[in-house]
C-alpha cells in the first residue's frame, strides 16, 4: 500500500485541472528547445500564457528524463511547443507532461510539505522489533539511521565499502543488515558517535553480533579502548549466520571505547545483524530514529529473545522518553527485546530514506492520498496570495484557497486514519 510522488503529482494536477500529458509523434529542434505533438493541434495558442503563471514541461522518459523547462508558446498549426533547451532533442516517443498552473517542482515540494502538515489525519505507523534491553550500542540491528544507502549514522567505514542491506535473507532481525564488501577494514562504532560509550570505563563488557562471512577465518568482532585490543573467534565461512561473542575488560581510562566489525580480505562480502554490546546494567534505550511523532511510542512491550514477532510479549507501563529521544525503562529485563509501536510524519522514501525523486513511495493509499493532495493544494494556493501577484490575482486564489481549506476538512473527516490506542503508562512515584 503506497504511491509514488509522481503517483501523487499526476493527482494533484487532475485535482486542479492542471493536468497534460502527451508523447512526441515528431522529433523536435536539434537544440531541445520543442517538442512536436500534433494533438496539441487541438489546443488554442493562448492555452500557454505568460499570465498569471509561469508554464513548464516535463519529460518522463528517454534521455532527458525529470528535465524541466519553461515553456514560451504553442503553435498549433503544427503541434509545437517551445521552451528554453533541454540537453537535447527531444525525440518521437518521449512522452511528457505540461504544467500550466503551478510546476511540477512546485508541486512536488507542496506534496513532501503535505506530508508532514497533514498529520495525524494520515501518518506512518511504526512497528520497530529492532531494538534490545540493555544494548549500548545505537542502531545495532542496522535499521534506522542510514543517511544514504551507504552512510549510517553511528556506523562508520574505514577502508571497507559498507551499505544498508535489505534483500532477504542476509539479515536476522528487522528488514536491514550491514553489508561489507571492497577493500579490507572495518566498519566501528566508538565513542565519537556515541558519547554513552565512555560510561563503560573499567567495565567488564560483551559484544555480539549475527555474522555471514563466505569466506573462512576472514570476519572478526573486535573490542578496542585506545590501549588493547581483543579479538572474538573467525566467522567459519559457512553459507549462514553464525553469532560472534568477544568480552573485554575496557580500561580506567580508555582514549577510546570501539566496538568494531573486522574484515581481513578483500574478497568476501559480508552480513552483519543485531550487533549489542551488554554486561553492564544500562536502563535506556534510544529511538530518536524510528520516525515516531514527538518520539512518543503507544505502545512498548518486551520480549523473549527471538519471539520478538510473536505473541505472547508483556506490555511495559513504567517507562519515560526525555527530550533527545532515549527510552528510560524502569522495570525492563536485560537481553529481552522491545517491540514498540506508535505513529509518525510520513515522507517520501526511496531505499528507506527520504528521496524528492518521482520515484520514491509514501505509505498510504487510496483515499488517504485525497487528504495529502487537498493539503497540498492548500499549500500551493497560500503562496499564491503573497504580495507578488496583483490584487485581482489574489482575490481569485483566495476563493480557490476557501474552496480547498473546506475541501480538506472534508476529507479529512472522510478519510482520516484513526489512531491506534495507546497504552495506559502508570507514573514511577
Amino acid at each position: 500500500m503506497s504511491k509514488t510522488l509522481a503517483d501523487a503529482r499526476i493527482q494533484l494536477s487532475k485535482e486542479i485541472g492542471d493536468y497534460w500529458s502527451g508523447a512526441a509523434t515528431s522529433a523536435g529542434a536539434a537544440g531541445g528547445t520543442t517538442i512536436i505533438d500534433t494533438l496539441l493541434m487541438a489546443k488554442a495558442n493562448d492555452w500557454i500564457s505568460d499570465a498569471p503563471h509561469e508554464m513548464y514541461d516535463l519529460i518522463l522518459s528517454e534521455t532527458y528524463v525529470d528535465e524541466e523547462r519553461r515553456i514560451s508558446s504553442l503553435d498549433n498549426t503544427t503541434g509545437t511547443l517551445t521552451m528554453l533547451a533541454h540537453g537535447g532533442q527531444i525525440a518521437r516517443g518521449v512522452t511528457y507532461e505540461v504544467h500550466r498552473l503551478f510546476s511540477a517542482t512546485e508541486k512536488r515540494s507542496a506534496l513532501i510539505q503535505a506530508c508532514k502538515t497533514a498529520y495525524p489525519y494520515i501518518y506512518k505507523k511504526v512497528l520497530d522489533t529492532s531494538k534490545t534491553v540493555g544494548n549500548w550500542l545505537i542502531d545495532g540491528d542496522f535499521e534506522n539511521d542510514w543517511t544514504s544507502s551507504a552512510l549510517n549514522t553511528y556506523w562508520v567505514a574505514s577502508t571497507v565499502t559498507q551499505a544498508k542491506n535489505t534483500t532477504a535473507p542476509y539479515f536476522t532481525r528487522g528488514v536491514a543488515s550491514l553489508r561489507l564488501t571492497g577493500s579490507a577494514g572495518y566498519s566501528y562504532q566508538s565513542t565519537t558517535q556515541n558519547t554513552e560509550l565512555w560510561q563503560l570505563a573499567g567495565q567488564y563488557v560483551t559484544f555480539k553480533a549475527d555474522v555471514n562471512s563466505n569466506t573462512a577465518s576472514d570476519t572478526r568482532l573486535q573490542i578496542y579502548d585506545g590501549t588493547t585490543t581483543t579479538y572474538s573467534d573467525y566467522h567459519t565461512g559457512g553459507s549462514g549466520f553464525e553469532e560472534l561473542e568477544v568480552s573485554a575488560t575496557i580500561a580506567d581510562a580508555p582514549s577510546s571505547v570501539r566496538f568494531a566489525i573486522v574484515r581481513a580480505g578483500a574478497t568476501s562480502t559480508v552480513y552483519v545483524d543485531d550487533a549489542r554490546v551488554t554486561g553492564v546494567h544500562y536502563d535506556k534505550v534510544y529511538i530518536g530514529d524510528l520516525g515516531l511523532a514527538l518520539n512518543k511510542p503507544r505502545s512498548i512491550e518486551q520480549c523473549a529473545y527471538g519471539n520478538e514477532n510473536y505473541e505472547p510479549c508483556v506490555r511495559l507501563a513504567e517507562y519515560e522518553v526525555d527530550s533527545n529521544g532515549w527510552l528510560l525503562l524502569h522495570n525492563a529485563n536485560s537481553g529481552y527485546k522491545l517491540r514498540i509501536s506508535g505513529i509518525g510524519y510520513l515522507d517520501f522514501l526511496a531505499s528507506g530514506v527520504s528521496s524528492t525523486a518521482w520515484t520514491a513511495t509514501v505509505d498510504i493509499d487510496i483515499p488517504q492520498l485525497y487528504i495529502l493532495t487537498a493539503e497540498a493544494v492548500v499549500y500551493l494556493y497560500t503562496q499564491m496570495i503573497m504580495p507578488n501577484y496583483t490584487s485581482g490575482d489574489r482575490e481569485s486564489f483566495v476563493q480557490i484557497l476557501q474552496y480547498w481549506a473546506k475541501e480538506l476538512i472534508n476529507r479529512k473527516a472522510k478519510f482520516g486514519m484513526k489512531p491506534p490506542p495507546a497504552t495506559i503508562k502508570w507514573s514511577v512515584l
